[in-house]
């Protein structure tokens, strides 16, 4: 697509930086710009604290940003949907949409896209026809709720086909069919600029201990014990800290323990994050100096982008 300008791309492992450079580059790039958060956990409300989500200055919206109750789903699929809308709305409109975050999978799905369904199984469709004949259809229904809950929800209990097709593709590719296989050849489905924030680990894992800190600071604690008021889908549950949290709720471990532990969690996080992250193809790593201000980091960032 030649025609088509290119989507700048802002992403790096949590805690390197990129909220505050990427609202720079927003500002940068002209009145209007906004940011597109590719984040799985920044789109719930009320986990905030716990997502370190961006909180956005008046001049630079950002999409993607608590848009969920804690008890929907979210995936790969849905945020490929999301992403194509608000680029595609604010080229129309002249302005510069950034694609600023750090998951990796929604980011590859967006830009290649999804590999094919899987292919008929017809013996897995007999056994399901069994588990229907001596269960009923509600119980391909509920193990479509374990395996895809995002599946399972748009789907009613007595669609057999479609809930068979969803079992089907889980079985048959082990991914659950409400985010298919994200594709890892071809040519890109949209064209982009990618630029990486690369900091030496030890100034990352610094970053994300004083990090942690400022997440207890900030209420965090407060923040868990509201949240598990409510109910919370099985995706929602596997953002970093609630388990801690939860856990010093309920006296099992104290808040040196929850500390540790969510540092411990999301340094190890990071660090598959660049694992996978270096897999994108022509992607420009930017090296980030341990005290590096975000204006510098933004300005050298920009002439990538």
């Amino acid at each position: 697509m030649p025609d088509v300008p290119s989507t700048p791309c802002l992403v790096g492992p949590t805690g390197s930086g990129k909220s505050d450079v990427g609202v720079l580059l927003a500002r940068a790039a002209g009145p209007g710009s906004e940011v597109i958060s590719c984040d799985a956990f920044a789109v719930y409300r009320g986990m905030a604290i716990l997502t370190a989500a961006p909180d956005a200055p008046p001049d630079v919206p950002h999409r993607l940003v608590g848009i969920l109750g804690p008890d929907e789903v979210y995936d790969a699929a849905r945020f490929v949907t999301d992403a194509d809308y608000y680029v595609g709305r604010a080229r129309e409109a002249g302005h510069t949409a950034l694609v600023v975050g750090g998951t990796a999978l929604y980011l590859r799905a967006w830009l290649k896209g999804f590999d094919m369904e899987a292919p008929r199984d017809d013996a897995y469709r007999e056994h399901l026809k069994e588990v229907v004949a001596a269960e009923g259809p509600a119980r391909l229904h509920a193990l479509l709720t374990q395996v895809d809950p995002a599946r399972a929800k748009e789907l009613h209990p007595n669609d057999l086909r479609r809930i068979v097709r969803a079992l089907e593709i889980h079985h048959v590719t082990g991914t659950p069919a409400s985010a298919q296989r994200v594709s890892w050849s071809g040519p890109d489905r949209v064209p982009a600029r990618v630029v990486y924030l690369e900091r030496d680990l030890a100034d990352l894992d610094r970053r994300i201990d004083a990090r942690t800190e400022a997440m207890f600071e900030a209420g965090l604690v407060d923040e868990v014990r509201d949240l598990l008021q409510h109910p919370m889908s099985p995706q929602a549950r596997q953002v970093l800290g609630l388990a801690e949290v939860e856990s010093l709720l309920a006296g099992e471990i104290d808040e040196a323990e929850a500390k540790a532990s969510i540092a411990r969690r999301t340094r190890r996080f990071a660090r598959k994050q660049g694992t996978f992250f270096r897999g994108f193809s022509g992607l420009q790593r930017l090296p980030v100096a341990e005290g590096e201000d975000a204006a510098s980091i933004a300005k050298r960032a920009g002439e990538f982008l």
